[in-house]
């Protein structure tokens, strides 16, 4: 990752751009080499949307300036963001929030999944993604495998044998490096990164299913350790086939090989096509929603703003959290419609829907500034409200530090 990352911003700096890097790393390091049942022992927690573990905040908190570009470098755990990285999107909303951003990723192959996650969850926060650049072991799948878990699980990166070196190869950065150069010097339609369809089309399909494994396994623990290692397990064994069958399966797919690569390319067409800037960034501190209404709902303290199609689930989340918290929480709709009930924001232009990316069943809980403080995907609300107005107001309470 930290070659990738690199390879992409040292031609920046030599056009002339400041660059500061902020690590994000967790409190507790993980372990490396990878024990096996370590490994995946996180699966359940890598692809669910809310996790958040403790990151190392020692040093500085994450932060973006308004005028800032943020460059959202990470790597893919089973088909999904590194958890340091779910974290960041989690808890610090605000470091994208209104900002211009680029995706970078390092991974073996199957980046496909994680990709379309971060897209959608960067447009909730109101970002701008400007697209992806990504940097993979090129070499065949097999080697690759053999070549990655020896490297996770044993530690040994460099050249054995016939498989060669783990990782990225030079030719792979030097590509990195010239969408870097391109991308300083203004360049339009520059490809960040090569579909591999059947790949693509793999990853896809399991990204779906490893969310579904992923809840599984998160029901079963809270039943005992005992179902959630017989789950784990029947989770790897099944893994462990699919990749066996994944050959037969591109084969099977082959008639319909049109058809699905037409819905890749709709699935990831503003991923892999680096843009420019084409709009300054707010010189505000505060969301581009935050108009007058939104600013004198949050007077008296925080908001949930969620989609009027959504009301019932939401007024429900918000009157359990009411009963057991003392924080004050209002819960205000946003209707398309010009005629509305009263309680719920009239936003006919959708301006406010947009800012916030209000759709379906998703929600933003907003500070009492008007800030975004999280938002919440809307799959398990009660849960995702509670934790989201329980962090919100253990950070607010910590004093301010000025790490400069």
């Amino acid at each position: 990752m930290t070659d990738t990352v690199r390879a992409f911003t040292e031609p920046l700096v030599a056009a002339g751009w400041r660059i500061r890097h902020v690590p994000v790393t967790p409190a507790r390091p993980y372990p490396f080499p990878w024990p096996i049942a370590k490994f995946f022992g996180i699966f359940p927690d890598s692809v669910d949307e809310q996790a958040r573990i403790a990151l190392d905040t020692s040093v500085s908190r994450p932060r973006s300036d308004p005028d800032e570009l943020v460059v959202l470098a990470y790597q893919v755990w089973f088909l999904a963001p590194s958890l340091p990285m779910r974290t960041l999107l989690n808890a610090h909303p605000e470091v994208f929030a209104d900002r211009d951003v680029v995706s970078v990723i390092a991974c073996r192959n199957m980046w496909y999944s994680a990709a379309v996650e971060v897209d959608r969850r960067l447009r909730a926060l109101g970002a701008r993604h400007l697209g992806a650049v990504v940097a993979t072991d090129t070499r065949p799948q097999f080697v690759t495998l053999v070549t990655t878990l020896r490297w996770l699980l044993g530690g040994k990166r460099e050249a054995r044998g016939v498989f060669g070196r783990a990782g990225i190869d030079q030719r792979e950065l030097d590509r990195v490096r010239d969408c870097g150069i391109a991308w300083a010097a203004g360049a339009s339609d520059i490809s960040g990164t090569k579909i591999v369809y059947p790949i693509a089309g793999a990853d896809l399909l399991a990204g779906r299913i490893f969310r579904r494994w992923g809840r599984l396994v998160r029901a079963a623990s809270r039943r005992g350790p005992v179902l959630r290692a017989a789950t784990l397990t029947a989770f790897v064994l099944w893994l462990g086939s699919s990749l066996a069958l994944m050959p037969l399966g591109a084969l099977l797919a082959l008639p319909m090989h049109r058809r699905i690569d037409r819905a890749i390319d709709k699935t990831l067409a503003d991923i892999t096509e680096l843009r420019q800037v084409t709009e300054p960034p707010s010189t505000a501190g505060e969301h581009e929603a935050a108009d007058p209404r939104v600013l004198e709902l949050c007077k008296d303290g925080y908001v949930l703003l969620f989609d009027a199609e959504s009301e019932p689930t939401w007024l429900d989340a918000v009157g359990y959290v009411r009963m057991m918290d003392t924080t004050p929480l209002s819960a205000v709709a946003v209707s398309r419609e010009r005629e509305h009930a009263d309680g719920t924001l009239a936003d006919p232009a959708g301006k406010i829907s947009a800012a916030y990316g209000l759709s379906g069943a998703n929600a933003v809980l907003l500070r009492p500034d008007a800030s975004v403080a999280a938002v919440l995907p809307g799959t398990e609300p009660y849960q995702e409200l509670v934790r989201a107005v329980q962090d919100a107001t253990r950070d607010d309470s910590q004093p301010a530090t000025n790490s400069r």
